[in-house]
C-alpha cells in the first residue's frame, strides 16, 4: 500500500490503554507529515514541469557532435585554504611529483595505444596490398598461359603446314 496524504489523514488509532499517546499530539504530527508530503509533491511537479520546458527548449544536436566535442576543463570552485599541518613546500613538491607521474603514465599509455592502432592499420594495409598483388599476379599468369596455348597451337599448325608442303614437294620430285 502506498502512503498518500489521504491515507495519513484518514488513519485512525485506537486507544488501548490510559497511558498511550496523546491523540491530539498524534493528530498534529500526522498533519505536519501531510503538509510536508504535499509540499514535496508540489516541488516534484514544479521540477517536472521545469525539466520538460528545458528539454523542449534545448537544441537537438546529433550524437556524433557530442563525441567530437572537446571537453572544456571547469575550474574547481574556490575553497578557502586551511592551514596545512605540514610544510607547504613539501606538499607542493609531492603534488608536482604525483602530477609528473600521472603525466608520464598517461603519455606512455597514449603511445602504447597509438602504436597498437598503427600496427593494426599497417597489418590491414599490408594484407590489402598483398591481396591486390596476388590478384594481379594471378591475372598475369592466366594471360601468359593463354598466350602459351595460342603460340603452341599456331606453332603446331605451322609445323603441320610445313610437313604437308614437304610431302607435296617430295611427291613432285619423285614423279620426275
Amino acid at each position: 500500500m502506498a502512503i498518500t496524504v489521504q491515507a495519513i489523514e484518514s488513519k485512525e488509532f485506537k486507544i488501548k490503554r490510559l497511558n498511550g499517546y496523546d491523540p491530539e499530539d498524534v493528530d498534529l504530527f500526522l498533519d505536519e507529515i501531510c503538509d510536508h508530503i504535499i509540499a514535496m509533491q508540489e516541488e516534484m511537479d514544479r521540477l517536472r514541469t521545469q525539466l520538460s520546458v528545458q528539454q523542449m527548449a534545448a537544441p537537438v544536436v546529433p550524437a556524433p557532435y557530442y563525441a567530437q566535442q572537446e571537453s572544456v576543463p571547469v575550474p574547481p570552485p574556490f575553497v578557502e585554504e586551511k592551514k596545512p599541518e605540514t610544510d607547504p613546500s613539501d606538499a607542493a613538491q609531492k603534488l608536482l611529483i604525483r602530477a609528473q607521474k600521472v603525466y608520464d603514465e598517461t603519455v606512455a599509455d597514449a603511445k602504447r595505444e597509438a602504436e597498437r592502432i598503427l600496427s593494426g592499420a599497417r597489418s590491414s594495409s599490408d594484407l590489402a596490398d598483398m591481396t591486390a598483388e596476388k590478384a594481379a599476379l594471378q591475372e598475369e599468369i592466366d594471360m601468359l598461359r593463354a598466350a602459351a596455348r595460342d603460340y603452341r597451337s599456331r606453332f603446331l599448325r605451322l609445323v603441320e603446314d610445313q610437313r604437308h608442303v614437304l610431302s607435296s614437294e617430295k611427291a613432285l620430285f619423285d614423279e620426275e
